[in-house]
């Protein structure tokens, strides 16, 4: 049996952060090994409990993106994820610049948060399908908006 994927969720909702935890957890395959609600929280836990991915609100206190800078600065082997609800262009960018290799929209299924995570740790970048037709991604790092029609 191969090694489970190691989780760490961090949200300051505590029933969201509860129920993705508990949706992980019901998968085949993941353990969650850290849990959070700050951005403090986030970068203490990838520091600490080296998950294979982050997943994060990006409104954290203390701030998502900042979260996500921090975890790709100091441990380029974690990965981050945001899971939030948020589709502004100007989010969606700053957490793509930062780092994040998975942007999901909540609301969506816990399939596409488990389909996301285990993408990402193949080494897939992954936005949410609604997001993509927003942006132009020329590189892992540079974002920019497309005009809708």
């Amino acid at each position: 049996m191969p090694n489970p994927i190691r989780v760490a969720v961090v949200d300051d909702h505590p029933k969201f952060r509860d129920g993705a935890i508990r949706m992980l957890m019901a998968a085949d395959g993941f353990v969650v090994v850290g849990e959070g609600s700050t951005a403090a929280d986030a970068l203490k836990i990838a520091q600490e409990n080296g998950p294979d991915v982050v997943l994060l609100d990006l409104r954290l206190p203390g701030g998502g993106v900042e979260a996500i800078v921090g975890i790709t600065s100091t441990c380029p082997n974690v990965r981050t994820i945001v899971l939030t609800v948020s589709e502004n262009e100007q989010d969606v960018t700053a957490a793509l610049r930062a780092g994040v290799l998975g942007y999901i929209v909540k609301g969506g299924s816990g399939d596409e948060v488990v389909d996301t995570v285990r993408a990402v740790v193949r080494g897939d970048f992954c936005v949410a399908p609604k997001l993509t037709a927003r942006f132009l991604i020329t590189d892992g790092k540079r974002v920019e908006a497309v005009s809708q029609p």
